[in-house]
């Protein structure tokens, strides 16, 4: 039934349907997240920002856990197969990460906002981007509905953990969080997952003393946000630039680098912004 539906999407491609479905599943890549929550902690809500790159990290580390538990080979390994986008499907197949990504992110910020639009913008995407997946020929069907279940008990378990914790002082939260850090760390497995693991624990020490040392508004006028938001991009890709020069392409490094940037972004940036006076201080 699965190569079936792979052959019905190979048989109506088109260069132009290749384009827009490209396109699509572009919009579960970890690179559009980042920008997407870089937008959210700069210029929204910190704690929010915070909060849904903390469960996104989770579902993406938990992914490529799954990948390798399942080991489940490509679509177009088969020799029937072909796809456009090979590019976009590295290692294993099971779950779909882009649709579990995807899932993960929308559904965590519709159970947050709580607004209609938000609901038909969030499942349209999530949608979308499970049937790119398919057309791509780069995921079974059933990798596509494994990562929207996971992506829904990620997002189910992340909110149910952090109602349980509120019942409890912030120190004893830390303390938890920085315990399963280690944790994770030590359950890595592969090259993505120490990439994400560095990159959130970067994120959430840099957010820790951004709060306690510079504690900047996230809320200012239309032209100064998007002065921010560009000022912020532009530096985090120098960074990122100059760090792939100079640092040694090896997984010691890898991890330094994604630490830096992660630091980079919730506390660098933001120090940046206050310097250039495009935004305050609150209180």
């Amino acid at each position: 039934m699965g190569i079936r539906i792979l052959l019905f999407f190979q048989e109506i491609n088109s260069p132009i349907l290749d384009k827009i479905f490209i396109f699509i599943t572009n919009l579960g890549s970890e690179s559009f997240y980042l920008m997407f929550i870089a937008y959210i902690y700069w210029c929204v809500n910190k704690r929010f920002g915070i909060k849904l790159f903390s469960v996104l990290a989770v579902s993406i580390y938990s992914n490529n856990l799954f990948k390798v538990i399942f080991h489940t080979g490509r679509p177009f390994l088969h020799s029937e197969i072909q796809t456009p986008y090979i590019q976009s499907a590295p290692g294993y197949s099971f779950p779909s990460g882009h649709t579990q990504g995807a899932t993960t992110f929308w559904y965590y910020i519709m159970k947050k906002v709580r607004k209609k639009v938000v609901y038909v913008i969030g499942w349209t995407v999530i949608i979308l981007i499970g049937i790119s997946r398919l057309y791509l020929r780069v995921h079974w069907p059933i990798d596509v509905i494994g990562g929207l279940i996971l992506g829904i008990l990620i997002v189910w378990l992340f909110q149910s953990i952090l109602d349980y914790f509120k019942r409890y002082n912030s120190k004893l939260i830390n303390i938890g969080l920085i315990i399963m850090l280690v944790l994770m760390h030590f359950l890595a497995v592969t090259e993505s997952n120490i990439k994400i693991l560095s990159l959130l624990f970067g994120t959430l020490l840099g957010s820790f003393l951004e709060s306690k040392y510079i504690n900047f508004n996230e809320y200012n006028s239309f032209l100064n946000q998007i002065a921010k938001y560009l000022i912020g991009l532009l530096f985090i890709f120098l960074i990122r630039s100059l760090l792939f020069t100079i640092l040694p392409m090896n997984i010691y490094f890898v991890y330094l680098e994604h630490f830096i940037l992660g630091i980079c972004l919730t506390l660098i940036v933001p120090l940046l912004f206050i310097i250039l006076g495009v935004t305050r201080k609150k209180g």
